[in-house]
C-alpha cells in the first residue's frame, strides 16, 4: 500500500511517499505559517493530487503538533508553532478535494508509533517517548497502545512543572544553549557546546551536567507515575553515543529503591523520518481495521 505522508511543523513540512516501509520519494518545503491555514492546505492538496497521479497512492498519513483527534483526523487545538491552525479537518479536505482517505495524529505520537513498530521500542509494551529540542514533547504507550487522553492532550510532559518552571523551559536543548550563553560560553548550538564539553571545558561540563540532571528529574517523575519499561529519547541531542547512559544515571539518582533501574533509557532509532513513518503505520492499521 502506497501512502503519502506529511510531517507538519512550524518551520517546514516533510513529505514522503512510502510503500512497504520504503520511501519512493521524500523532501520538505517551508510551512510559511504566517500565510495562513488555507494557503498551506492548498499546497498539501496540490501535492496529494500530484502524488496520486505519479504513484497511485492509496491515502494520506499526517503527523502534526497540537491536539489531534485521532479518530476523525482533525486538529482541534492548534500547536504553539501554528496558532491559527485550529479546526483543521484533514479527512474532509482530502476526501472532498483529492478523493483519498486520511489519518492524522500528534507528531510525537506518530514518532512513537514508528519506534514501537520497528524502532528502539519494538520489544516493549509500556514505554514513554520524549523528543528533546526547542521544547520537550512526549508520547505515552501502555499495553502497546498510545494513550491519548480525554481531549487528545495526553503526553504534554514538557509542561510539567519542575519547581516553578515548565520542564521544557529548563531541560530542552534550547534551554541548554541559553544557560550555556548565560554562563559566558560563546556557543550557538549543541554541537559547539558539546565540543567544549568533550574538550573538558569546566564551564561546559557544569552546564551540561546540570542539564542532564534537570532532564533526569523530569524523567524520574515519569517513572514514578507510569512505571515504564523504557524511555526512548529522540531529537538531535540523542545522537550522542553517551547521551542515553548519562541521562539514565541522573534519572536513577532521583529514584528511590524499588524504582531505580526499572526503566531503560534509549536513544530513538529514527531521526527526521520518524513522524512520517509513524503516519504510514497509522494509515496501514486504519485501513486494516476498516475492512
Amino acid at each position: 500500500m502506497r501512502v503519502l505522508c506529511f510531517d507538519i511543523g512550524g518551520t517546514n513540512v516533510k513529505y514522503g511517499v512510502i510503500d512497504n516501509e520504503k520511501f519512493l520519494e521524500k523532501g520538505l518545503f517551508d510551512t510559511n505559517a504566517d500565510l495562513g491555514k488555507e494557503h498551506l492546505t492548498n499546497i498539501l492538496v496540490d501535492m496529494a493530487r500530484k502524488m496520486k497521479d505519479t504513484y497511485q497512492i492509496d491515502g494520506i498519513g499526517i503527523s502534526c503538533a497540537g491536539s489531534v483527534n485521532f479518530e476523525k483526523a482533525y486538529i482541534e487545538i492548534a500547536p504553539d508553532a501554528l496558532p491559527s491552525f485550529s479546526d483543521w479537518d484533514f479527512r474532509k479536505i482530502f476526501k472532498e478535494r483529492v478523493g483519498l482517505d486520511c489519518i492524522a495524529d500528534n507528531d510525537v505520537n506518530s514518532f512513537a508509533k514508528a519506534e514501537c513498530v520497528n524502532g528502539a521500542a519494538k520489544d516493549f509494551d509500556h514505554f514513554i517517548v520524549l523528543t528533546v529540542g526547542t521544547g520537550i514533547g512526549g508520547a505515552i504507550v501502555m499495553n502497546d497502545e498510545i494513550w491519548r487522553g480525554k481531549n487528545y492532550n495526553a503526553g504534554e510532559v514538557g509542561r510539567v512543572l519542575i519547581g516553578n518552571a515548565k520542564w521544557e523551559s529548563v531541560a530542552s536543548t534550547q534551554a541548554l544553549i541559553k544557560e550555556a550563553r548565560r554562563a559566558g560560553l560563546d556557543v550557538h548550538n549543541g554541537i559547539e557546546l558539546f565540543q567544549l564539553y568533550d574538550n573538558q571545558d569546566e564551564i561546559a561540563i557544569a552546564v551540561v551536567n546540570r542539564f542532564y540532571d534537570l532532564l533526569g528529574i523530569g524523567m524520574a517523575n515519569l517513572v514514578y507515575v507510569y512505571n515504564p519499561e523504557a524511555i526512548i529519547i529522540g531529537g538531535g541531542i540523542s545522537k550522542r553515543e553517551s547521551f542515553a547512559s548519562s541521562v539514565e544515571k541522573y534519572m536513577n539518582s532521583h529514584l528511590s529503591y524499588g524504582f531505580r533501574n526499572t526503566a531503560k533509557v534509549l536513544s530513538a532509532s529514527y531521526r527526521n523520518d520518524g513522524g512520517m513513518l509513524g503516519a504510514y503505520y497509522n494509515f496501514i492499521e486504519y485501513k486494516k481495521e476498516k475492512k
